[in-house]
């Protein structure tokens, strides 16, 4: 091998070098960047605002599809007219808003992303029925 292509292997190897320390350091920038995405570092302010975000705009979401003229039924709605629960362990929510009652399964903690759900079940509560009562007992045949 002459000179020239003795210069010109070096140089390959050389560029190979750099790119592939270039290729390592970039991936290494992608897993650090998913890793803080995946996994934010939030305080309970932050996440107090995310849950109360995302139950209102579910609640939004769900009942524009209900409503004739949803802008006008749903301007007022706020966090505080709505009543929640999760049980533990779960991304499943149960929600109340006036007379209509929700279930909701999100894909991911609603309290660390902004997020919809990925599935929903609204049932409409019939005015005066007394859910206590058993409305559905059946009644014994004397």
């Amino acid at each position: 091998m002459n000179l020239f292509g003795k210069l010109i292997l070096l140089l390959s190897v050389s560029v190979t070098c750099l790119s592939a320390q270039q290729s390592t350091g970039l991936a290494e920038e992608f897993t650090k960047l998913e890793d803080h995405i995946r996994n934010p570092k939030l305080t309970d302010e932050q996440k107090k605002k995310n849950f109360e975000a995302n139950m209102v705009s579910s609640v939004r979401s769900t009942l524009t599809k209900r409503f004739s003229n949803p802008k006008k039924e749903l301007k007022d709605l706020k966090f505080q007219d709505l009543q929640t629960e999760r049980p533990e362990g779960t991304n499943t929510f149960y929600v109340k808003y006036k007379n209509f009652y929700f279930q909701y399964l999100f894909p991911v903690d609603p309290e660390t992303y902004v997020t919809l759900p990925s599935e929903e079940i609204v049932l409409e509560k019939p005015e005066g029925l007394d859910l206590g009562a058993g409305a559905h007992k059946e009644e014994k045949k004397n």
